[in-house]
C-alpha cells in the first residue's frame, strides 16, 4: 500500500520538483501551494507525512507545523528552513519535526527523510498494537502422530505458495494460532508482520473500524485518524481466529476485502488497499452456522487445513506433556523428571476435551503442586476426577455388557489400567479392600 506526502511550499518550482521525485519513489503525492491550502488538504485527508516549508507567503510554515500536530500528534513532519536559519529549526524540533532540510537542499537528502520519518511511523505504530494487545506466548509444535504430521505437511505446502485466504479448522485448543504463526514464518516474508484479531472479544460496534480503521470525525469518539488492523497488516499476515463469531455486518465488509484486497477506513472515501495473507480460524462448522453468510464461507474455504484433536494423535499426549513439564520446570526452578506410572496412565487414558490447551493447563498445575522430581497421580487434580469419571462410562464394546456384573467388571478394569496395574492404588481408589478387588477380578464374566 503506497504511504502518502503532503508538501507545503509557495514556491511551484520547488513543489513541482519534490512532488516528481517523491511520486518517483512510489509515495502518492498531494501539494499545496500555501498553509491555507495545507490546512484544509489535512482536514480533509490526512497524509503519512508532511513537508513543508518555513517560509511561506500568507503564514509561518511553523504555524502550518503547529495545527496539523495538535490535529493529528502522531503525524510525521520535515521542515525545510532557510540556509543557517538554526533557530527556526530548534523551534521545529519543539514542534514535533521528525527532521528539518537546510535549504539548499538535494532531493535525496528529502527522499531520505521521508522514508526514514515513514519507517519510524510504522515501527512506532507496531509497536503501540502489540503493547495493547495480549499475545499468547508461542510454543513448540511437537508431535509424533501421522495425524498432525500430515497435517502440518500440507501447512508448509501452503506457506510457501502466495495464497492470499486460508482457513484453519479443528476444536478449541487444537492449536490454530500455533499453525496461522508457522505459516507466517514459512512465508515468503517471514518478517512482516503478524497482526491478530480474537473476532469474538470485540463489541460489534467497533468491529469495522478494528479492522479497516476509521478517520478523524467518523463517529463521536473519533478524533484522530486511526489505521486498522487490515493495514498494519500490509506486507504480512492477518489472522482472524473465531471467524464464526464476526458479525454479520462486519462479515459482509470482509468479504468486499477479500475479493480484491483493497478497503476504505470507516468514514473515509479513499479506496485503499493492502498486500497480505489472511489467515481465518474457527471451531465451528461455518457451512452449517445459520448466522454464518454462506458466500464468506466459499470464500474463506477454497484453502483449507483442519488440525486433529488430541484424543486423535496417537504418542502425542505423552511427548506434549513432557515438553511442558520441561518448560514448567525452568519456569519454576523445579527438577521434574517425568511423571509416574499411575500419572502416565491418567494422560493416556483422558480424551482431553480442551485438547493441547487443557493439556497444557493440566501440566502448569502438576509443576506446582508436585513435591518431588516425579510427578505423581495426584498432582493431575481435575484430570483424575475427570479421567475416573470417564472410566465409568459404558465401554467401547458396549454390547459385551449384559449383566451388572459385567458392568462391575469392565468398570474395575478401566480403573485398573488408569492406576498403571497397581491394585493397591486400584482398590484404595474405589473404596475397597484388596481381597474384594481380587475376588472382582478373578470371577468370570457373568458369574
Amino acid at each position: 500500500m503506497r504511504r502518502s506526502v503532503l508538501v507545503v511550499d509557495d514556491e511551484e518550482l520547488i513543489c513541482r520538483s519534490l512532488r516528481m521525485a517523491l511520486e518517483g519513489a512510489g509515495y502518492a503525492v498531494a501539494a499545496a501551494p500555501s498553509g491555507a491550502a495545507a490546512l484544509l488538504q489535512l482536514e480533509r485527508e490526512p497524509p503519512d507525512c508532511l513537508v513543508v516549508d518555513v517560509r511561506l507567503g500568507d503564514m509561518d510554515g511553523l504555524q502550518v507545523l503547529a495545527a496539523a500536530r495538535a490535529r493529528h500528534p502522531t503525524l510525521k513532519a520535515i521542515v525545510i528552513t532557510a540556509h543557517g536559519d538554526l533557530d527556526s529549526a530548534v523551534r521545529a524540533l519543539r514542534l514535533g519535526a521528525f527532521d528539518f532540510i537546510k535549504k539548499p537542499f538535494d532531493l535525496e537528502e528529502v527522499l531520505a527523510a521521508v522514508q526514514n520519518a515513514l519507517r519510524t511511523d510504522e515501527l512506532e505504530r507496531r509497536v503501540d498494537y502489540y503493547s495493547a494487545q495480549r499475545i499468547a506466548p508461542e510454543s513448540e509444535a511437537v508431535f509424533a502422530s501421522a495425524a498432525m504430521q500430515a497435517a502440518w505437511l500440507r501447512l508448509e505446502k501452503i506457506a510457501r505458495q502466495p495464497v492470499p485466504v486460508v482457513l484453519l479448522l479443528g476444536e478449541t485448543g487444537t492449536g490454530k494460532e500455533l499453525a496461522a504463526r508457522a505459516l507466517h514464518r514459512a512465508s515468503a516474508r517471514p518478517k512482516g508482520p503478524f497482526v491478530e484479531l480474537n473476532c469474538s472479544t470485540i463489541p460489534e460496534s467497533l468491529v469495522e473500524s478494528e479492522l479497516f480503521g476509521h478517520e478523524r470525525g467518523a463517529f463521536s469518539d473519533a478524533r484522530e485518524q486511526k489505521r486498522g488492523l487490515v493495514e498494519l497488516a500490509d506486507g504480512g499476515t492477518l489472522f482472524l481466529d473465531e471467524i464464526g463469531d464476526l458479525p454479520t455486518p462486519a462479515q459482509a465488509k470482509l468479504l468486499r476485502f477479500l475479493e480484491c484486497f483493497e478497503f476504505r477506513r470507516v468514514g473515509g472515501t479513499k479506496l485503499l488497499s493492502v498486500d497480505c495473507r489472511v489467515v481465518a480460524a474457527t471451531h465451528r462448522d461455518l457451512e452449517q452456522e445459520p448466522g454464518f453468510r454462506r458466500d464468506l464461507f466459499y470464500r474463506l474455504a477454497g484453502v483449507t487445513v483442519t488440525l486433529p484433536p488430541l484424543r486423535a494423535r496417537d504418542g502425542d499426549v505423552l511427548a506434549l506433556a513432557s515438553h511442558f513439564l520441561a518448560h514448567y520446570g525452568r519456569r519454576y526452578r523445579k527438577r521434574l523428571d517425568g511423571f509416574s506410572a499411575e500419572a502416565t496412565a491418567l494422560l493416556q487414558l483422558h480424551t482431553w476435551p480442551g485438547n493441547v490447551r487443557e493439556l497444557k493447563a493440566a501440566i502448569s498445575s502438576a509443576a506446582v503442586m508436585s513435591d518431588g522430581p516425579i510427578v505423581q497421580a495426584d498432582a493431575l487434580g481435575q484430570v483424575q476426577r475427570r479421567a475416573l469419571a470417564e472410566a465409568s462410562r459404558l465401554p467401547e464394546h458396549s454390547d459385551q455388557i449384559r449383566t451388572i456384573e459385567d458392568l462391575q467388571l469392565a468398570y474395575v478394569t478401566r480403573v485398573l489400567a488408569l492406576c498403571g496395574g497397581n491394585k493397591v492404588i486400584t482398590a484404595r481408589r474405589l473404596g475397597i479392600s484388596r481381597q474384594t478387588l481380587a475376588r472382582w477380578l478373578s470371577e468370570p464374566e457373568g458369574g
